[in-house]
């Protein structure tokens, strides 16, 4: 499977030197499902785009520290090629920053969440058939307020409720990060750390240690770009629905 990620931040440097960038996080997850998978780096921040021609076997919009709904040069243009990529037949999967750009894109809402920072370790209520919670590592101020009319809610909280949704069979966007890893949630919550009061910062350092479904939730994604109905699976390979 040939995968296309559209790059639209990059990891500090402190963290890079060790752990890697976005695209290394993303690579490995993705192996770590579907260890023949190939992933091509568009670095659409820097104005890098897939050229028209460009046909892969899905796309993956990145997370980022910049507002989904911002006025950026950069972020016209990828809009514009997202909305090409659609257009052609493409499948494109959105994660957290990309979640919101593409609800957006189609008519819903973004702004900052009612209920502040998502830090941490979230659990979320999977949507289809009513199963039970799952959980992502997550760093977010910005949230989907109103999905767009027609999608199709899949999952949310009480503090994210519309964490993850589709819009007919080419677009689904998850608010989590199912790339990330503990070290990076961790490193993310001290670079931030001046952003949270004590007891939020105590809870979320604290629920980085719990289990999450990174891998299960990528796998999720890789399935619905390959055409299939999003289901999440469980740690032993059930479908949580």
């Amino acid at each position: 499977m040939q995968l296309g990620l559209l790059l639209c931040d990059h990891i500090d440097p402190d963290f890079r030197r060790t752990g890697g960038d976005y695209p290394d996080l993303f690579l490995d997850r993705i192996r770590e499902v579907m260890p023949s998978a190939r992933l091509r780096v568009f670095d659409a921040e820097a104005g890098e785009l897939p050229a028209p021609e460009t046909r892969l076997d899905g796309w993956l919009i990145s997370g980022a520290r910049h507002d989904a709904f911002g006025d950026y040069p950069w972020l016209a243009r990828l809009k514009a090629r997202v909305h090409e990529l659609l257009a052609a037949g493409e499948r494109v999967a959105g994660v957290c920053f990309g979640h919101q750009l593409l609800a957006l894109m189609h008519g819903g809402e973004v702004g900052r969440a009612p209920a502040g920072w998502g830090i941490g370790n979230h659990g979320y209520r999977w949507r289809a058939g009513g199963g039970p919670d799952y959980r992502l590592l997550v760093s977010h101020q910005d949230q989907v307020l109103r999905l767009p009319s027609q999608a199709r809610l899949l999952a949310g909280s009480a503090f994210c409720p519309h964490a993850a949704f589709t819009l007919g069979e080419r677009v689904l966007g998850v608010q989590g990060h199912p790339e990330f890893t503990p070290d990076y949630a961790r490193f993310l919550i001290e670079l931030r750390r001046h952003r949270f009061d004590d007891d939020l910062y105590r809870r979320a350092m604290d629920s980085v240690e719990q289990p999450h479904h990174g891998a299960e939730v990528m796998g999720m994604i890789l399935a619905f770009l390959r055409g299939e109905s999003p289901q999440v699976p469980d740690e032993t390979g059930h479908p949580l629905d």
